[in-house]
């Protein structure tokens, strides 16, 4: 049995390598994604300990809990008395404070030195000791000293053509400044930047000035005298320091900085997995398709082995065994495509603008053991149900033409993906419309795409149809194509089953990023009086320099500047996001729909609501919020009031500006809303406004239409992403319908060969198998589009309470789709076209 499962496998080396394929394709993007986030940690932990190699000890304030800054955490400021006490400890050799904050470069000619992906433009003290800048080397020039030196990184000196003796703006969230660059610094290895971002060094007194505040640091940097461990430092630093501060290892800060900013990216490795899941989940179902079909044809083969004594437990195994097999050489192959797919994913994240620290590909064993036991997995289980089904195949059954015959569909099994398509969407309705909570509404979504996918083989008849009936035109081999492709409904519907899942996918993140685009037109229309609106200089930037506001407001013509902003903090004991808007101006740039309060009642300790929050905690006017922020602790905020509708705002809770800067530090603005005074030109406002930025390259001034093009601008490049990534599940569909046809024109070779015998020509012959891919594929794509539609529309009704009020279908961009489906289908066929035009009439008819 053994033999002749191997023999069995090599026969049909085509089968073998498409089979193949399909899985290593699934199985590369998970091992891609695995040694993607894996090398994105270890060069996290590389970053951040560059950062701080040559701290020992750490002294800062205490924070309840860790939230991410730039390429640090972020905590309140400490007094910078405290750093006497500091060095009086005995065993500290040397200690400094140290500074960071925002700090945007500009070229040479005015231009803002930004970076993808919304990396951190930082600005850093740099310590006057040489052991605490730990990695921070000098690669020419000398250090800064006095208020008007900057030390740049070398990449950006490199990439803008900064030379030494420069001078160069730099942006701050106080007022604009002018440098001259004396140095600049690498980390070490050949290594020119932290991860992308880019970074300026001033000395320690200049840092106070223009990143934090004079008399405080962000923390001070502790170096040990030879002999004393980071542990006994941080032990006796501990002793001495004020109430409210602690001590920790430079380690321990290291280690910190790097989870905590990993945390953030978590979602990366999530997204990816999500498509290599499904990637596999198509693969699946060809590796089904395949052994179903390798059964029936070797049906007279395993009948013959049951004939001579083979008991079904060896068939079983032999079965089962060739998927294992087939498994493993599948996985291996993903592995080593999994590197290739590692750096494709990098660079595609860099060209949606989603940069991160990368460093060397590191492959862990870890990848290694889960793409084998996931790819081998997968295998054996797509395998089982055919393979239970060969071990009925009675002895007698040797006796019998193998040729394959018509199968009707299954009425049970159509029944039974009706009920469940039925019951899913019963759930989705009771969610969207009733008081089912939103876990109802998932349940239903998977139940209804099941329900599609049993009850597939119903619908492939009369969607054969319907799709062939222009092939009528085509005469003989676009009926005998429409013939076949309705031959067996369940193999066909397994096979356009691949397909449809990818293009439902793609098809309903279109949708509800079309709706998206438009509900965010329609929010500019509806909930904004703005004419003009302040943005970050790209869509990834994290936002602009509070100095902007000001600069525009300056602006002849300009009535009111309101300036939006963000973050996130603990609200009743959960972590939220939070909007941040200027009290004395939002109502009348802003339309929100108060039913409570008001928003100019905002001050020191004052919160607005949305009216889901209120509702689900019980909140009114006047009840208190227990707020929690990382760099100053806990508050209590009073609710002054309570809006209803989501659309410019979509967060739970809103501050002011004044308030977010006192609670949480400086903070920049996201974006800003300008009114115009009466019997302005907004054209010329714009120009006035955009000559007026001329020293903050970080904003640009949009019109409401450029305004929606750069938000718009952000969805299409994560639409871009996850078409991209599930172009890949389609691909594998597409080597399942060649696989599929491949196996039907070994099994119809008599067939063929009778075709042939009466008069139907080569071209014919191709013509046929053609269409019937193309059948197939449309079959699958039709299905997938219809199912796309209605969970997009789905997916945006159910968000219509954070903002998604209209719904549009991108009815070209599906045509498109539509008609890539049938010509890849098309394409597909062209080899198991061309083998089926060259079977041997002779051959064919005697064939048994």
């Amino acid at each position: 049995m053994l033999t002749a499962t191997f023999r069995s496998m090599v026969a049909h080396k085509l089968r073998l390598l498409l089979t193949t394929a399909s899985i290593a394709l699934g199985v590369a993007l998970l091992a891609g994604t695995l040694i993607l986030t894996n090398t994105m940690g270890i060069a996290f932990d590389m970053l951040f300990g560059k950062i701080s190699s040559g701290t020992d000890a750490v002294v800062r304030t205490h924070a309840p809990y860790t939230s991410t800054e730039g390429v640090g955490t972020d905590r309140g400021p400490i007094a910078a008395s405290v750093l006497d006490r500091v060095r009086q400890v005995d065993g500290v050799r040397a200690a400094e404070g140290s500074v960071s904050g925002y700090a945007l470069l500009t070229d040479t000619h005015g231009r803002a030195v930004t970076t993808n992906g919304g990396a951190p433009t930082n600005g850093y003290s740099m310590p006057a000791d040489d052991e605490l800048r730990g990695q921070v080397e000098l690669l020419s020039g000398h250090a800064p000293h006095g208020s008007h030196e900057v030390v740049i990184d070398a990449t950006s000196a490199e990439d803008h053509h900064i030379s030494l003796g420069s001078d160069i703006k730099v942006l701050f969230q106080g007022p604009t400044r002018e440098f001259t660059v004396v140095g600049t610094v690498g980390y070490g290895d050949g290594i020119k930047d932290l991860g992308g971002t880019t970074s300026a060094y001033f000395d320690t007194a200049t840092a106070q000035q223009v990143l934090g505040s004079p008399g405080q640091f962000d923390s001070i940097d502790v170096s040990a005298e030879p002999g004393v461990s980071q542990a006994e430092l941080a032990h006796r630093l501990s002793s001495v320091i004020p109430s409210g501060t602690e001590a920790v290892t430079g380690a321990a800060v290291a280690q910190e900085n790097s989870e905590a900013t990993k945390s953030n990216f978590k979602i990366v490795g999530i997204v990816f997995g999500v498509f290599a899941a499904i990637a596999l989940f198509v693969g699946s179902f060809i590796i089904w398709n395949t052994f179903t079909m390798t059964v029936t044809q070797r049906s007279r083969e395993i009948a013959l082995l049951r004939a001579i004594g083979a008991r079904r437990r060896q068939v079983l195994g032999s079965l089962l065994l060739e998927a294992l097999v087939l498994g493993l050489v599948a996985s291996a192959a993903g592995i080593g495509l999994g590197i290739a797919v590692a750096k494709g994913l990098k660079a595609l994240m860099d060209v949606v603008g989603l940069a991160l620290p990368f460093t060397a590909l590191q492959v862990p064993a870890s990848a290694i053991w889960a793409s084998f036991l996931v790819g081998t997995g997968v295998t054996v289980v797509a395998a089982l149900v055919p393979a239970r089904r060969a071990t009925r195949v009675l002895p007698i059954e040797a006796l019998r033409e193998s040729a394959p015959g018509a199968e009707k569909a299954s009425l049970v099994r159509g029944l039974v993906g009706l009920s469940v398509l039925g019951a899913g969407v019963g759930g989705m309705l009771w969610s969207l419309y009733g008081d089912a909570p939103f876990k109802v509404f998932g349940l239903g979504l998977l139940a209804a795409m099941v329900g599609v996918l049993v009850a597939l083989p119903l619908a492939v008849r009369p969607l054969a149809a319907a799709i062939a009936t222009p092939l009528r035109l085509r005469g003989m081999p676009g009926e005998l194509a429409r013939q076949n492709a309705t031959r067996n409904p369940r193999r066909t519907s397994a096979t356009a089953a691949a397909l449809m899942i990818g293009l439902t996918l793609v098809v309903s993140m279109g949708v509800f990023a079309s709706s998206l685009k438009a509900s965010f037109g329609d929010v500019l229309a509806d909930r904004t009086d703005a004419a003009l609106y302040i943005a970050p200089s790209s869509a990834a930037a994290p936002g602009f320099s509070p100095s902007v506001v000001g600069a525009v407001a300056a602006v002849d013509g300009v009535a009111q500047v309101s300036a939006n902003g963000w973050g996130e903090a603990h609200f009743a004991g959960t972590p939220a996001s939070y909007s941040a808007v200027d009290p004395s101006n939002v109502d009348d740039v802003m339309n929100l729909d108060v039913s409570q309060g008001s928003f100019a009642d905002l001050g020191k300790d004052g919160v607005v609501v949305s009216k889901s929050a209120a509702t689900a905690h019980g909140w009114g006017l006047g009840d208190r919020v227990q707020a929690q922020f990382a760099q100053s602790g806990d508050h209590t905020l009073r609710i002054v009031g309570v809006y209803d509708s989501k659309g410019w705002i979509g967060d739970d809770y809103v501050i002011s500006i004044a308030e977010q800067r006192a609670l949480a530090g400086p903070q920049l603005v996201a974006t800003a809303l300008v009114t115009l005074k009466d019997g302005a030109d907004a054209g010329q406002v714009q120009d006035a406004i955009d000559r007026a930025l001329a020293d903050h390259p970080d904003a640009q001034v949009l019109d409401r239409g450029g305004y929606q093009k750069f938000a718009s601008g952000f969805i299409d490049g994560l639409l871009t992403l996850v078409t991209v990534m599930l172009a890949l599940a389609v691909l594998i569909a597409l080597l399942g319908i060649v696989n599929t046809l491949a196996l039907s024109v070994f099994e119809r070779t008599r067939e063929l060969g009778l075709l042939r015998a009466v008069g139907m020509t080569r071209g014919q012959v191709r013509a046929m198998v053609r269409w019937e891919s193309a059948v197939i594929s449309l079959i699958g794509a039709v299905s997938g589009a219809v199912l796309g539609i209605g969970i997009g529309l789905a997916l945006s009704q159910v968000l219509k309470d954070e903002g998604i009020k209209s719904v549009s279908v991108p009815v070209a961009q599906i045509v498109i789709y539509l008609v890539v489906a049938a010509v890849a289908g098309v394409l597909a066929a062209v080899g198991p076209a061309r083998v089926a035009a060259k079977v041997d009439v002779l051959k064919a008819v005697v064939a048994d």
